[in-house]
């Protein structure tokens, strides 16, 4: 395991207590936690789960039915869309999309701050950056 000093520890445990303060993190668990009450989104969830094992064991056959695969895999689709019109599983999304966009600016912060010499190529707009590979 990688060693650091005391210090770099608690700055760090710092920083990981102010994003578990964000709102952002807040809503992701509130929103997870309703996820897991709802008895819907459980239902399909669960049933995506056997669907998707059902196709899977067909498709590990040595006789496979391309019939049921294609079946399995229609319903398995279903299920997905299904899922995807759920309340509860469309704030989930909604939350990990808002938790994940706060994390990569976080990174942003974080590169620019660790790599101050790096010239960006994207105008100013980061928000479609894969990564700044220019030196200044």
């Amino acid at each position: 395991m990688f060693h650091m000093s005391r210090d770099t520890y608690d700055r760090i445990q710092a920083l990981a207590e102010a994003l578990r303060d964000s709102e952002e993190f807040k809503e992701l668990n509130a929103a997870e936690d309703a996820g897991e009450k709802d008895g819907e989104l459980a239902a399909s969830v669960a049933a995506f789960a056997e669907k998707r094992q059902k196709l899977e064991n067909e498709t590990l056959r040595d006789e496979k039915d391309f019939d049921l695969i294609g079946a399995l895999t229609r319903e398995l689709d279903e299920e997905s869309e299904h899922m995807r019109t759920l309340p509860a599983y469309q704030r989930i999304i909604a939350a990990r999309q808002s938790f994940n966009g706060m994390m990569t600016a976080v990174n942003e912060v974080l590169q620019a701050i660790l790599f101050p010499d790096v010239q960006c190529s994207c105008s100013g707009n980061c928000s479609s950056c894969s990564g700044c590979s220019s030196q200044e």
